[in-house]
């Protein structure tokens, strides 16, 4: 995490769930995959986002932090964990893909590098 990233308490880190903490930490994720995304080559300023590598590292951390939980050891709570993820990824990638996320820049991108 970088410097900026705020450290709280144990009594705010178990009281509740903490949105700002989990909008922090997606931009703090989002921020390392950029960074590694930039490729070496010197003379070149390009940030190749590797989307399949990228999807299965965050599917393998996603499932390290649910084997972490013992609220997962009831059945029907892991089904229904994975059944609303599920749902929600077709629905908000659907939603995303339909409306041109990331399309100019993409996009921009490939044409000319103006992104």
């Amino acid at each position: 995490m970088t410097a900026e990233f705020p450290r709280t308490s144990y009594e705010r880190a178990t009281r509740e769930y903490d949105r700002e903490f989990q909008q922090r930490l997606t931009g703090e994720i989002l921020t390392a995959i950029a960074q590694a995304s930039i490729v070496s080559d010197p003379d070149l300023r390009i940030m190749k986002l590797r989307t399949g590598e990228t999807l299965e590292a965050l599917t393998t951390c996603l499932i390290s932090f649910a084997a972490m939980s013992p609220f997962f050891d009831t059945p029907s709570h892991l089904r229904e964990f994975a059944e609303t993820l599920a749902r929600r990824f077709r629905r908000e990638v659907g939603r995303a893909r339909a409306e041109g996320f990331c399309s100019d820049f993409i996009h921009g991108a490939r044409k000319g590098g103006t992104a």
